[in-house]
């Protein structure tokens, strides 16, 4: 969690950043930098795990602030919805 929340996740734009990764492209999409907002609100390829993750929380949770910072209701289905993905 704290790594979502301060952009050091294991995602393409920070492993690049680090040399780790040669591109920040998300490999999944190949369109767009993978950004940890990418990953969890826009990524294509994610849609059905995301339509998942908005039917288990609510519409309005569905915003990287909410996602990130209410563990109570919102973190579990987060961290459900990294494991589907």
């Amino acid at each position: 969690l704290v790594q979502l929340r301060t952009g050091h996740a294991p995602l393409n734009k920070h492993l690049a950043k680090i040399k780790v990764a040669d591109s920040p492209m998300c490999p999944t999409c190949e369109q767009r930098e993978e950004t940890v907002h990418h990953y969890i609100l826009m990524c294509e390829e994610y849609q059905t795990q995301r339509d998942a993750l908005r039917a288990r929380t609510t519409a309005r949770m569905l915003n990287l602030r909410a996602l990130l910072n209410n563990p109570k209701h919102v973190v579990p289905h987060l961290f459900r919805y990294i494991a589907e993905t």
